[in-house]
């Protein structure tokens, strides 16, 4: 098994997605947890505090969020294309690794 930084599978579904890692851990995490956690030089900015990350999740919330288009970018991360908004960020394995610890739901 591996260090858990390496994405191996992405299952989408309509509002959220399963992510499963290389030491064998699954983690359910919604679209808004991922979008609001974007690392572009526009949304990044935007999470410095606990005030300015809940002002961007009411924001997105607001927008019509729609399952996005995946793209792979090298062997390090993916990059979702929304429907609504921001679809420069690229997530890293590792920050989605993150991500999906901090605010998704493990089911191993």
């Amino acid at each position: 098994m591996g260090d858990g930084n390496i994405l191996t599978d992405l299952e989408r579904s309509d509002e959220n997605c399963i992510l499963r890692f290389d030491d064998g851990k699954s983690y359910k995490l919604s679209y808004l947890s991922i979008r609001s956690r974007c690392q572009c030089a526009k949304c990044k900015p935007r999470q410095e505090n606990e005030q300015r990350i809940i002002e961007l999740e009411e924001e997105i919330s607001r927008l019509m969020l729609e399952k996005p288009k995946v793209e792979l970018v090298g062997r390090y991360g993916i990059r979702f294309e929304w429907p609504t908004g921001c679809s420069s960020g690229i997530h890293s394995f590792t920050h989605l690794r993150k991500v999906s610890e901090e605010l998704g739901e493990q089911l191993d």
